[in-house]
This record gives C-alpha cells, sequence and structure tokens, in this order.
C-alpha cells in the first residue's frame, strides 16, 4: 500500500522511468534496468520506492556493496516501506558486516507482515557473531510464527544444526520442510543426511537438488564427491 503511495505521489517522468526499469528487471535485464531507477530516484529523491528499486538492480547484478546505499535510502526515508529495511539487513549481512545488519533487521521484523524472515536473518547474525545461544533462539522464535517464511527459517535453523555437529537434529526438521520442494531444501537436507552418515539418502536429495537447479554447485559438489564414495572399488 505505502510502494502505491509514493508511485502515486511521484512526478510524471519519475513514474515513467520507474515503470520502464520495473519492466526491464520484470525480463530480468537488471543492468538495463538501473539507469532507469536511478533517473527515477534523481527525479524524486524523497521516493523509498526508488531507491530500494535501485537497491533490487544493483542486488540482482550481485554488486552486493552498491546496494547498500540506496537500500539504506530507502530503509531512512520510510522504514514502513515493506522490503526497504529487509533487505538493506541481507545486503549488510551478505557483506560481513553483522552487527550493522541487525538495526535494519529489527526495524523489519516491526513493520513487515512476514515476521519470520527477518527474525531468520537476526539469528543468521547472530551466528556469525558467535552468539550461538540467542542464534538458537532466534531460529526458534521464527519457526514457532509458522507464516510465509517458513521453510526459509527451517533451512536457516537446519544449517545452523549442521554447523553445531547436531546433524540428526537438522535431519528431521528438514524432512520436514521440502513443500514447497526447493533446490536449496533438497541440498541442506542432502548436506544433513551427509553428516549424519545416510550417504544414499544424501545422494537422492542432492541428485534432486541438481534436477531442480542443474547450476547449484554446492549440490553438485558435494554430490560427486559422495558418488565416489559409493562406488565399489575395482576388482
Amino acid at each position: 500500500m505505502l510502494a502505491l503511495v509514493f508511485l502515486l505521489l511521484a512526478p510524471p517522468e519519475a513514474r515513467e522511468a520507474y515503470q520502464r526499469g520495473s519492466s526491464l528487471i520484470g525480463q530480468g535485464r537488471a543492468a538495463e534496468a538501473l539507469p532507469h531507477f536511478q533517473r527515477a530516484a534523481g527525479l524524486d529523491p524523497a521516493n523509498a520506492q526508488y531507491w530500494k528499486a535501485v537497491g533490487v538492480a544493483f542486488a540482482s547484478m550481485e554488486l552486493l556493496h552498491d546496494s547498500i546505499e540506496p537500500f539504506s535510502k530507502a530503509c531512512k526515508l520510510a522504514p514502513g516501506l515493506e522490503d526497504a529495511c529487509y533487505y538493506l539487513g541481507r545486503n549488510l549481512y551478505a557483506t560481513d558486516r553483522y552487527r550493522e545488519a541487525l538495526t535494519p533487521l529489527a526495524t523489519a521484523l516491526r513493520v513487515d507482515p512476514v515476521k519470520g524472515r527477518a527474525e531468520t536473518a537476526m539469528a543468521q547474525c547472530r551466528e556469525a557473531l558467535g552468539e550461538e545461544r540467542a542464534a538458537e533462539a532466534g531460529f526458534r522464535a521464527a519457526l514457532a510464527r509458522r507464516d510465509a517464511a517458513q521453510q526459509q527459517a527451517s533451512i536457516g535453523y537446519g544449517r545452523f544444526l549442521i554447523r553445531q555437529g547436531r546433524a540428526p537434529e537438522a535431519v528431521r526438521l528438514l524432512e520436514a520442510a521440502q513443500q514447497p520442494e526447493s533446490a536449496e531444501s533438497r541440498y541442506v537436507l542432502g548436506l544433513a543426511y551427509s553428516q549424519s552418515g545416510r550417504i544414499r539418502e544424501a545422494v537422492a536429495a542432492l541428485e534432486r537438488a541438481v534436477a531442480l537447479q542443474p547450476g547449484h554447485e554446492a549440490a553438485g559438489l558435494l554430490l560427486a564427491k559422495l558418488t565416489v564414495r559409493l562406488t565399489p572399488p575395482p576388482q
């Protein structure tokens, strides 16, 4: 709703540039969309929706450091704009600025309708900072919300459990988190199986991950490694 307000109040030239950029990024053409979003933001610099779009374009091109400034402007201009502060927090996390990420993520937790994703992201920051107890409490809180970020929380907590040497616990959690099925959920389940010594089940899960996303490098590498282990030695 807030995003629509920003668009309706924008000058026509800025709105036209934004719409052109939106069309391009919808086609996966982020590099072409970026200058249109930048033009829109330049024409209407108080419009948080436009700054968020600039950040999205940079992030879509994996220019994560470049995405932080526009996301920061969007979050500061309109903390209540959905995704604005969440995206800032996620990109700060992705660039190893874990402590800084907690503040915008806390804002996202307060204002965004889907709370579990911000809570999961905060737990991941806590883990990266070495605050394991706070991290686990955060993952559990995110799971307890049972909202649209339930699978995201399960995958995040599953990874945490694996890194803590608790792979069998992760298996039970991740087996129940395969709907909707995704390459990432299958990969992390395969990782948990492999760390639990359940190699054949790991291979099956990883094969499914690669089938769902042929370019999933981590799944492909682990699958190749485990397949070798299952290959009988030559006679």
